[in-house]
């Protein structure tokens, strides 16, 4: 079972990153009779996936880098910042779309501030989307794969060892999810800034781009040998971060900031990393979660402030 536990383990941290399994949820709650402006008030909008909902994190309401910062904006400005963090895990460009149409960012309109941190599920789903759809063409439910017995482990390897061991096969057809999704970003993008801007002209918009969660030699304890996943997700990733400098090149009202690179320049890379797993008969394995640490959260939070800070 070695082989396909690292198989496994790869399925899991590509579900994770996209959020399937998870039922987490936005933890803010909020009704239209709480939308009076207050002057000693502002309000700071997240939009985006599971990296900015804050999932691994014992307390999202406070470990989160929305909270870090509307806490950093507190003790500027000596006024409170409430933080509105509508986030989901497992949200693409193309959700975030639908959960704003459908009055998901009710703040967002009185907004003073609004970050908007999309586009990893984009591409980084492509795998888990792969997978899923090979699963469910087998009439396999992979969606709570950290619940699957021993039993039900070697029936689904037995389905899937062939196909697996076409790498280049495999490699063909996420790239081919890859390619589509990054197309549809980049209209999602424009779309979302539109969205945005039809309801709230005010407002500062900052623009987070996407860092690399995999480090160099991850791939050999994860997936068959010789595939540099760290260096694949890399190439993937600078396009999706072309497509989102696109959008802030495009448009002056929006602000960049450069999550890649604050990333990149830590060592080790701040993510949960390799954490442990079981399934329901007891069998523990690892598997690797691409999402940020306490510490990553913080990195965040901060890469944000230096470029709020001096709009002061």
């Amino acid at each position: 079972m070695k082989h396909f536990r690292k198989f496994l383990a790869v399925m899991i941290s590509a579900c994770l990153l996209t959020g399937c399994g998870s039922t987490a949820q936005n933890s803010g709650t909020e009704s239209a009779e709480h939308m009076s402006s207050i002057p000693e008030e502002k309000s700071l909008v997240t939009l985006g996936d599971s990296i900015s909902f804050g999932y691994g994190m014992e307390d999202v309401t406070t470990q989160r880098y929305s909270a870090y910062l509307a806490e950093k904006l507190h003790s500027r400005d000596k006024l409170k910042w409430n933080d509105y963090n509508y986030a989901v895990s497992g949200d693409n460009s193309s959700d975030l779309i639908r959960k704003l149409n459908n009055g998901r960012a009710l703040h967002a309109p009185s907004a003073d501030a609004i970050i908007l941190y999309i586009g990893a599920n984009n591409l980084l789903g492509a795998y888990g989307d792969y997978i899923i759809e090979k699963a469910e063409e087998k009439g396999i439910d992979v969606s709570h794969p950290e619940s699957l017995t021993d039993e039900e482990l070697e029936d689904i390897q037995k389905q899937f060892e062939d196909e697996m061991q076409d790498t280049d096969a495999v490699k063909e057809a996420v790239q081919k999810k890859i390619d589509e999704n990054l197309v549809q970003l980049d209209a999602d993008l424009e779309t979302i800034y539109q969205w945005i801007r039809e309801r709230n002209d005010k407002a500062d918009v900052y623009v987070l781009n996407i860092y690399n969660p995999y480090p160099e030699g991850l791939a050999s304890d994860l997936i068959p040998e010789n595939t540099d996943l760290a260096g694949y997700a890399q190439s993937q990733i600078d396009r999706a971060n072309e497509i989102i400098a696109d959008l802030t090149a495009k448009h002056d009202d929006l602000i960049p900031v450069d999550i890649a690179a604050a990333f990149a320049a830590c060592d080790p890379l701040p993510v949960i990393g390799t954490a442990n797993a079981e399934t329901t008969d007891g069998d523990a394995f690892e598997y690797y979660d691409p999402h940020p640490n306490a510490e990553g959260q913080k990195i965040i939070a901060d890469a944000v402030w230096k470029v709020m800070e001096p709009r002061k």
